[in-house]
């Protein structure tokens, strides 16, 4: 980040030495002004909004103190370091104690000036790590319990979530999107705030300063950049934007569904809008839903794939999966396997066919798998069902 500064002399010889002579840009500053009394730079002040305002004590028209007063008035108030000379000291004292930052003796020594400077910047940063952190912890509130204990009533910002889950979490994966964040954050966006939800699962929350439209678009680009980069397979699902905190438990239990909807692959995006431009069914949503349940009712015992239903209804895999997940309240898996095991456990009770027999019947190749997916929802094995009251 880049800090603002307003110096402020009625010596115009002062004012180039201190242009030329600090590296500004080794410090992380530039000038952004110069004013040779306080009234010109109490208007700059509000005009530019400096982030460090370097200023003479003695000048015509409005002195050093008389401004530092007055941006003591104003909303946003930069740091004032005071110039002084030694016969200016109580100046300097009654500077410190209505909020100056800190005074410089003239003449003045270029590297105590640095220093000082030094000292204001790293004032900055831990004001806004300490900004950062409440700001996440608000965040996080607003997702998970869908409001915060702080009142957010004008916050305008502009917030996209995004939701990333890795094939097999590595701290290679996890480096990599964290560094990355930095870099995003410095370089494309308000701010960036990453959480780690599971051991593979990790949400981004993207902002804006104000309204912005645009910043959905841009998210999914900076996202997919990401996932060609890395090195293993991820699949990634970018939300529409919202404005304001409290709009984003909404958009995140969306992009958490999309990202259930995804499969791995080298790089997969996946988003609503994405979703609905790859509906081009001749069904309606209801109709679609009704007419796959019909299929799998009649095919469940062969060798199904969710890509062969979704052909059948002229869906997207990725939409129909969606939309599968929000009228069955059931994933499509778990569906088909539903299906598999209540056919199995008719067929235990009414025959005596052998379980690996059952197993081919209701569409398992192999009958330990069976035996396992049957265990896991009937609570007991095969055999033992059969012989259950």
């Amino acid at each position: 980040m880049t800090y603002n500064v307003l110096l402020v002399d009625d010596e115009s010889l002062i004012l180039r030495s201190l242009q030329k002579i600090i590296d500004w840009k080794a410090l992380g500053c530039e000038i952004a002004g110069t004013a040779n009394d306080g009234q010109d730079a109490a208007l700059l002040v509000q005009d530019i909004q400096p982030d460090i305002v370097i200023t003479d004590i003695c000048m015509p028209e409005m002195n050093g103190l008389d401004l530092l007063k007055r941006i003591q008035t104003m909303p946003v108030k930069p740091e004032v370091i005071l110039l002084s000379g030694y016969n200016e000291f109580e100046y300097a004292r009654e500077g410190l104690q209505n909020n100056a930052f800190d005074y410089i003796l003239k003449p003045i020594d270029h590297e105590e000036l640095e220093e000082c400077i030094n000292r204001v910047i790293t004032k900055f940063e831990e004001s806004r790590k300490k900004e950062d952190e409440h700001r996440k912890h608000l965040i996080y509130e607003a997702i998970t319990l869908g409001e915060t204990k702080f009142s957010l009533e004008n916050d305008d910002r502009t917030y996209v979530i995004s939701a990333l889950e890795f094939n097999k979490g590595s701290a290679n994966d996890e480096q990599q999107l964290r560094d990355w964040v930095k870099f995003v954050s410095g370089e494309q966006f308000s701010e960036v705030f990453l959480y780690k939800f599971e051991s593979t699962r990790y949400i981004l929350v993207c902002s804006h300063l104000k309204k912005n439209k645009g910043l959905a678009a841009k998210v999914k680009l900076a996202m997919k950049e990401f996932g060609n980069k890395i090195d293993g397979l991820v699949k990634i699902a970018v939300g529409k934007d919202v404005v304001g905190m409290n709009n984003l438990s909404q958009s995140y239990q969306q992009t958490w569904k999309l990202l259930d909807s995804a499969s791995f692959l080298k790089m997969n995006l996946i988003s609503e809008d994405h979703i609905k431009s790859e509906y081009q069914s001749k069904y309606s949503p209801d109709a679609a839903i009704k007419k796959a349940k019909k299929y799998l009712q009649e095919n469940f015992t062969k060798e199904i794939g969710i890509d062969s239903v979704a052909e059948e209804v002229d869906l997207s895999v990725s939409y129909f999966s969606v939309l599968f997940k929000q009228k069955t309240g059931v994933t499509f898996l778990e569906y088909v396997t539903n299906l598999r095991i209540e056919h199995a456990c008719v067929l235990l009770k009414t025959t005596d066919l052998k379980t690996y027999e059952i197993a081919n019947m209701v569409g398992y190749n192999d009958q330990r798998y069976f035996s396992q997916v049957f265990k896991k929802r009937q609570k007991v094995t095969p055999s033992q069902y059969r012989k259950s009251d």
